[in-house]
């Protein structure tokens, strides 16, 4: 894991969360200035920020090869840093970018999510040309990508949403808001225009951070189950003739109340 720097506050901007229609002084150019991003988050696998910088970030999980412990895939992203992290009641945050995942057929990955720390989710959004069942596609392999959010809800029961349908190297906008517990995510595609999800997480006392990128999903080959082991990774991707793949944002904005 390569820990970004961490930067004097004076290079920083103060990003307002209440005044979410407004977009803050310091991102006037339509994004979060790459020095704001640096002193929350910290990276897992390559550098994703252009050069010169323009608001425009691209992940590619193959070619960073970057694999966790517990992890379904390899991964490149940005993660809060864990001395910026807050209890679900004290997360004010809004994240919105231009996402154009350009993946092979049969691909998966997730682009956002809200972990909690240790292994549980409670917000995640990911584009699949895989079988799911009630999505918008929901055929494997067709080239159509789903693109799903899974909130958990009440009981702790995740909730799955279908927000749209995209084909490689098309785009689709990505809003998310969380705010106290309260979370809501939209995306807005040509395909199907703005659809959104929303939900309230309750009882959770740990920590939680946002992260953003492309984690690329992986199955055992031969049982086809989830597996933490690199070596069945890559004997999937070879099997699924995924070769390489990219996820690109634009005009980024995070702002933190």
């Amino acid at each position: 894991m390569m820990r970004l720097p961490r930067l004097p506050a004076a290079l920083l901007c103060a990003l307002p969360l209440w005044a979410f229609l407004a977009v803050p002084a310091c991102a006037q150019p339509g994004f979060t200035p790459r020095a704001a991003l640096e002193q929350l988050f910290e990276v897992e696998g390559s550098l994703p920020f252009a050069s010169p910088y323009d608001g425009t970030l691209s992940f590619s999980a193959l070619a960073s090869r970057f694999a966790t412990a517990n992890g379904h895939g390899y991964r490149n992203e940005l993660k809060i840093a864990a001395r910026e992290r807050r209890a679900v009641g004290q997360t004010r945050e809004h994240f919105s970018a231009t996402v154009t995942p350009l993946l092979p057929a049969g691909a998966k990955t997730i682009v956002a999510q809200y972990h909690v720390e240790g292994l549980d989710t409670i917000v995640k959004v990911y584009v699949q040309d895989t079988s799911e069942a009630k999505l918008l596609d929901g055929r494997a392999g067709n080239g159509v990508f789903d693109v799903v959010a899974r909130l958990r809800g009440a009981g702790g029961k995740d909730v799955t949403t279908a927000l749209g349908t995209v084909r490689s190297g098309d785009s689709f906008t990505l809003d998310i808001r969380f705010d106290a517990g309260d979370a809501v995510v939209s995306v807005d595609s040509a395909a199907h225009g703005t659809l959104r999800a929303a939900g309230r997480i309750d009882g959770e006392t740990r920590a939680i951070y946002f992260k953003f990128g492309d984690y690329l999903q992986a199955l055992d080959p031969q049982t086809r189950k989830p597996t933490s082991d690199p070596g069945k990774w890559d004997a999937w991707f070879r099997q699924q003739r995924i070769d390489a793949e990219r996820v690109r944002f634009s005009h980024v904005i995070f702002e933190r109340g």
